[in-house]
């Protein structure tokens, strides 16, 4: 291995900038290696979609009473698979840049920590369970109000993320009001099921199409263009 010792004189490198990228050119004399650090991961949907569509098998077994499991026992799944699984995937699309990705993946992971989290303190009793279910809807209804937000966005993206995001914004209006209310939980079932079968879907979409170099499975053009809609506006304007 070579070592570099020479100090560089600031004034004789030249540096050019453009858009896409930033070229530094030393003289020759300079005894330099340049490594370029990796700001690429692997593509990371398929991890935050699978263990979302995980999550939403656990859940729907539950609301649509096809087993008895206990909270205790939901808890791990819910806590590892949708929550930690998808924090990680959030991380990731930081990485990559990509910022839809990113605020999906954390903030609907942070989510499925609380509620696992909840799920132990109410069995362990540290809380009282009605309150701690009421406390759950105000966040449910929070979480309505970002998941409209991020319906929005995914209209530029592709056809199946809105899909996800309204089965989403079924299974949580329906939860929000069955904490509320105490009406049935089937309604937040039926959303989680359509989240799971899309999530399914476009996570092997994404994994196939980007294993193939190609599209093996389509998940669908953008269905509408925010851009083109603001470009719009501008030219009213004038």
């Amino acid at each position: 291995m070579q070592k570099f010792e020479k100090i560089v004189d600031l004034s004789d490198i030249e540096m050019v900038s453009t858009k896409k990228f930033t070229k530094i050119a030393f003289p020759k004399e300079y005894n330099i290696a340049i490594v370029k650090s990796p700001t690429n991961c692997c593509e990371p949907g398929p991890l935050g979609l699978f263990s979302l569509a995980v999550g939403c098998c656990v859940l729907v077994a539950a609301d649509l009473k096809w087993t008895n499991s206990t909270l205790i026992l939901r808890a791990p799944w819910l806590f590892w698979v949708p929550g930690i699984a998808q924090l990680m995937a959030g991380v990731f699309e930081i990485f990559r840049k990509n910022v839809f990705g990113a605020f999906a993946f954390i903030i609907y992971g942070a989510l499925w920590v609380g509620i696992a989290w909840g799920y132990v303190h109410i069995v362990f009793g540290d809380v009282d369970a009605h309150e701690e279910l009421r406390h759950l809807g105000m966040i449910c209804a929070g979480y309505v109000v970002f998941s409209v937000i991020l319906l929005l966005s995914s209209l530029q993206l592709n056809t199946t993320f809105p899909f996800i995001l309204s089965f989403i914004l079924v299974a949580l209006v329906s939860l929000t009001v069955h904490l509320f209310k105490g009406t049935s939980s089937i309604p937040a079932g039926i959303g989680l099921i359509g989240v799971g079968i899309f999530s399914f879907y476009t996570g092997a979409a994404v994994m196939l199409n980007v294993a193939a170099g190609g599209t093996v499975l389509s998940v669908g053009k953008p269905v509408f263009s925010w851009k083109d809609y603001i470009n719009k506006k501008i030219k009213e304007k004038k």
